[in-house]
């Protein structure tokens, strides 16, 4: 966020490069399947309870999108709130201070109340609903990510509308997705989605804090992997959400690594994803990548999470950031965490760059004991050779 008091400085001053809405008609006007992540903030009053007259409308909208011939997946967040407001608990800054645990069965509480929401707001106009619980295992471990896209896709073809959240009840720390941004990315990865829509209780994002800076300029559209956009996004949260601008930045970024646009609009203002899906200037349009990956290589770029990570030496960082080399054990020089056979590990370079994430084709106890060895060397020592690449040029992105 912004310093109170410093002068907003336009986007090219910021180094921030824009893009043409000509472009962004391109992008999002012809978008058949979207994924729309709606925010605590959009559907709940200050004192935490569901606005039921928003949560009509966005309903109303949405069946709108699908009764034109779009296939949408609803993430929602709200459960929480919901479970806040059913138990009668006082919500405000003291109640920041709620541990895990307690989010954990507020949620177990809320979520059916927002789902009956739903199914009431949606059968109205003749739109059945489906729950979709999600841990970050679900999307981040290959199989099981391969039965939940199987299965979201069954949905939308029989025009149903998948709702999906983070399994908050039986999710700990070191399976959370993090916030409904990042789920949603990563929904919008796995169904293949031709534009990704963050709802949010702001315009989109600006030049700097509108709420110190009154000259802050919005802005239409900027590249999602522009690292001077990150800078200008804020760290602060909701009262009832865990999402700020800058994690919609970051889920921005990770859709936009797999070629997927993303809107961050206004979730309040009425026709508001008519008019982004028209290719109107509405929000801010993050404009993704143009790098073509293969299906198994999107799925690493959009999963950040890894099981461990390996460190290797300068010939392979080098062999693997410009040749487009696979990594063989004799490059490596570390490794750490524990993981599996296909597990996503992260690779690091001697300066202690992230080079990339990769596939592992060896245990973490096989590459400790194989690192930096020659494949003759390897087969010796282990009595077998698991491969002779640890991760294979294929299962590697940067």
């Amino acid at each position: 966020m912004a310093a109170p008091g410093k002068p907003t400085d336009d986007a090219a001053s910021r180094g921030i490069e824009t893009v043409p809405q000509q472009v962004i008609r391109q992008l999002v006007g012809d978008a058949k399947r979207v994924v729309i992540k709606v925010g605590s903030q959009v559907l709940c009053q200050a004192d935490g309870q569901v606005d039921e007259q928003v949560l009509a409308r966005l309903c109303t909208e949405i069946c709108g999108l699908m009764a034109a011939g779009r296939q949408v997946v609803l993430v929602s967040s709200g459960a929480v709130a919901m479970g806040r407001g059913e138990v009668g608990q006082a919500v405000g800054a003291a109640d920041k201070g709620i541990g895990l645990l307690g989010k954990q069965s507020l949620a177990a509480i809320g979520q059916a109340l927002l789902m009956s929401r739903y199914r009431q707001y949606l059968g109205a106009h003749g739109v059945h609903t489906a729950q979709l619980l999600l841990t970050h295992d679900d999307l981040g471990e290959r199989s099981r990510f391969l039965h939940a896209r199987r299965v979201t896709l069954e949905l939308l073809d029989a025009g149903i509308l998948p709702v999906v959240n983070e399994n908050d009840t039986v999710s700990v720390k070191e399976l959370r997705f993090g916030d409904n941004d990042a789920l949603a990315a990563q929904m919008a990865q796995t169904i293949a989605a031709d534009v990704l829509i963050l709802l949010t209780e702001v315009d989109g994002l600006f030049t700097a804090d509108p709420h110190i800076h009154p000259d802050a300029v919005k802005l239409d559209a900027v590249r999602s992997r522009d690292d001077s956009v990150l800078a200008i996004a804020g760290e602060g949260t909701s009262a009832f959400g865990t999402g700020g601008m800058r994690s919609k930045v970051m889920a921005a970024r990770n859709a936009g690594e797999v070629g997927v646009p993303t809107v961050v609009a206004h979730g309040r203002r009425p026709g508001v994803l008519a008019r982004v899906l028209a290719g109107e200037l509405e929000g801010t349009v993050f404009v993704p990548t143009t790098r073509k990956l293969s299906a198994r290589r999107k799925w690493l770029a959009a999963n950040p999470r890894t099981r461990g990570q390996v460190d290797v030496d300068a010939g392979a960082a080098h062999a693997l950031r410009v040749g487009g080399r696979s990594l063989l054990p004799v490059g490596v020089t570390g490794v750490s965490g524990r993981f599996g056979v296909g597990d996503a590990i992260r690779i690091v370079g001697p300066d202690g760059a992230v080079l990339g994430r990769g596939l592992a084709r060896y245990t973490s106890e096989d590459a400790k004991m194989a690192a930096g060895l020659r494949t003759a060397q390897v087969a010796e020592k282990l009595g077998w050779l698991p491969a002779k690449e640890l991760v294979h040029r294929d299962d590697f992105v940067s």
